[in-house]
């Protein structure tokens, strides 16, 4: 019956490929139901006296000014501006940011709202000088990636009071290794006012002083008051000093948006925006809100169902493929009653060990993907030097070199390729670099 088990495998197989793909086709359409509902709510819930920070990350983008050629440039955040409900069409951000297309004009500028998602932007606004650092980007098409912010007037901001910024750090995203330029790679940052209409040195823009923590990715990111209005834009820091940032007011953003005719949300009109004249239109609104809220709930259903049927076929495929074999070992499974050891003999580490627990063992400085860590200012290691694993089948380890800079060597003086696997017995032993740091692969 061996041919009936195959066919059943088979059709398994089918059924979690196809149950995966429509599982992903409704988590899609979820999503993109889970965006409209949020837009929707947006408008006919601005009678509201707060926004909080989640709803504001919605306002932000990660912008480049790039050359295509040799990928140089620089980054910095943005924001949306526009009237509720409205698609970003239009963003605001330091002039500073987008200045290299002062010195070349084929440095083109991108808004991101995450990998791979991007849209070209115009820029239609632009100054860096003293008197003002900023520019606004009008997108090539508008989007429902993100909503606007709502501005409140900067002269009513106390020293004294806090405040968030959001933006995209260059030091934080140099860390993050699943930065993607989406909500997610936000930074989030709270702090006090510290001085209100502050002239930074060299500048005659009005600007706030305050200690939330910002570095350069943050420039032309925004600064909301505690309710989740937007009272400044950050622009610049102290490097010499800790924790003194400046961000440009409100009130100066606001001047060159007038000037500009572009359209913004005034914390004040936001908030009296529920009167009557307005019932009408929130009852379409909330006919359409009710609307994409049952179609997020249907495709978020369904998402799961799908999902549900691959997993349920993933594990009757799996037990069927163990009952259909008469002995099944998989790597790093210990069928002997043995247990596998790294046990450091020369360096650092000499004389420890340590034990196998039936995953690959990394070896290098990065704390973030190494299971064995070295210190940063460890010489000849690289982040993630190399990676060892006992495979049971063969009773073997496996070493492999992880593209090292300065090599992994086995006794007799061998260097391993990079990423080529190289098989160990028991009591083999390998170095790193320079031979500093030493080790054995054990079963005992």
């Amino acid at each position: 019956m061996k041919w009936v088990r195959r066919i059943v495998m088979i059709l398994l197989a089918l059924g979690i490929i196809g149950s995966g793909i429509l599982s992903y086709l409704s988590y899609d359409k979820w999503k993109e139901a889970d965006k409209e509902v949020t837009r929707l709510s947006l408008l006919k819930d601005t009678q509201g006296v707060s926004i909080s920070t989640s709803e504001n990350q919605e306002s932000v983008v990660f912008v480049m000014c790039i050359r295509e050629a040799d990928m140089a440039g620089g980054y910095g955040s943005g924001y949306v501006v526009g009237e509720p409900g409205d698609k970003a069409e239009y963003i605001v951000t330091n002039g500073h940011v987008v200045s290299y297309l002062e010195q070349d004009d084929s440095f083109e500028v991108r808004v991101y709202f995450g990998k791979n998602n991007y849209k070209s932007a115009e820029v239609i606004f632009y100054q860096y000088d003293k008197k003002l650092d900023m520019a606004i980007l009008k997108l090539s098409k508008p989007t429902s990636d993100r909503t606007p912010v709502v501005i409140r007037n900067s002269d009513e901001v106390n020293a004294g009071d806090k405040c968030v910024a959001i933006g995209y750090p260059d030091k934080a995203n140099d860390l993050d290794t699943n930065f993607a330029a989406d909500i997610a790679s936000q930074t989030v940052t709270a702090g006090v006012i510290g001085k209100v209409n502050v002239s930074p040195a060299g500048k005659s823009y009005k600007s706030f002083q305050h200690d939330a923590f910002i570095t350069h990715g943050n420039s032309g990111g925004p600064l909301f008051d505690e309710n989740g209005f937007l009272i400044g834009m950050n622009t610049e820091g102290r490097e010499d000093s800790e924790n003194i940032n400046f961000s440009i007011t409100s009130n100066e953003i606001t001047k060159v948006l007038k000037k500009e005719k572009i359209s913004f949300t005034d914390s004040e009109d936001y908030a009296d925006s529920s009167d009557s004249s307005s019932k009408k239109a929130d009852k379409k609104k909330k006919s359409e809100l009710s609307k994409m809220e049952d179609q997020a709930s249907t495709e978020k259903l369904k998402c799961f169902i799908f999902a549900g049927v691959a997993a349920l076929c993933a594990v009757v495929l799996i037990i069927l493929a163990i009952v259909g074999n008469k002995k099944v070992v998989m790597v790093g499974e210990q069928d002997d009653g043995k247990k596998s050891y790294i046990s450091c003999t020369k360096g650092l580490y000499a004389g420890q060990k340590f034990e196998f627990t039936g995953h690959t063992m990394t070896i290098g400085r990065d704390r973030n993907t190494c299971t064995f860590v070295f210190p940063e200012t460890t010489p000849g290691i690289s982040s993630n030097h190399c990676s060892v694993y006992f495979d049971a089948r063969t009773k073997n380890f496996v070493l492999t070199d992880n593209g090292s800079t300065y090599g992994t060597y086995l006794a007799d003086g061998r260097k391993l390729t990079k990423g080529v696997p190289e098989q160990l017995v028991p009591g083999s032993v390998f170095s790193l670099a320079d031979k500093t740091n030493e080790f054995r692969v054990e079963r005992e």
